[in-house]
């Protein structure tokens, strides 16, 4: 079962009456795969066994994709403290956006005692930057993710994913609804950015500014 969520109210209010699915696929597409293809790489390898599917909240059902990308990017910066974050914050209704995930980390951290980590958050029309950051240094990025053919009959959705890769010719991402390490879903890069930005020009993208791990061996 796919579960999505509400990343805005905004959002949810755009009118796309105009916007027929056959404008959104046009000659883009995307396909899934493992961690390589044709000689690139994933630049952020998170285990399988680290990866976690997306759930509803248990207040009122709705997906819990946001928290479950922030914390996988957790987990592959070693912050243990944060294995938990996404069921705790599923106590709360689901759905988000960078005003509740501020509230809610400060809530998790004064539950558990523990300081607010440092992050970023960027909302606005030109994330490209922002993920290529993140990614060149080692840490995954979080991104809002518009357009998918892995979700027929939709002409848009609102959902959060994990970027794996933005580098080279190719996007990756790690979608919570489809986890596991042979369902990264690859596409051109440019069609990565535009579906980072869709349906409402603008992205946002959460990244965690602790350390990254060292690069894997299977990198090298």
């Amino acid at each position: 079962m796919k579960v999505l969520c509400s990343l805005a109210v905004a959002l949810l209010s755009i009118s796309l009456v105009a916007v027929g699915a056959e404008e959104l696929i046009g000659d883009r597409n995307s396909f899934v795969g493992g961690r390589t293809h044709a000689g690139e790489v994933v630049d952020v390898d998170l285990p399988g066994t680290e990866h976690i599917t997306n759930i509803g909240s248990k207040v009122d059902g709705a997906g819990m994709c946001v928290m479950s990308s922030i914390e996988m990017a957790a987990r592959w910066s070693g912050m243990e403290e944060f294995r938990g974050l996404r069921d705790w914050c599923a106590n709360d209704e689901g759905g988000a956006y960078p005003g509740k995930v501020d509230r809610q980390l400060a809530a998790y951290c004064r539950a558990k005692n523990i300081a607010v980590p440092k992050y970023v958050q960027y909302e606005g029309p030109n994330p490209a930057p922002v993920i290529d950051a993140a990614l060149k240094s080692g840490r995954m990025a979080c991104i809002t993710y518009g357009w998918s053919p892995r979700y027929p009959g939709e002409r848009y959705i609102s959902h959060m994913v994990c970027c794996s890769k933005a580098s080279g010719r190719f996007g990756v991402v790690l979608d919570n609804n489809f986890t596991g390490e042979d369902k990264y879903e690859w596409m051109d890069r440019d069609e990565l950015l535009r579906r980072v930005k869709f349906p409402q020009s603008t992205g946002w993208v959460f990244v965690w500014l602790a350390a990254p791990p060292p690069p894997s061996p299977k990198n090298q």
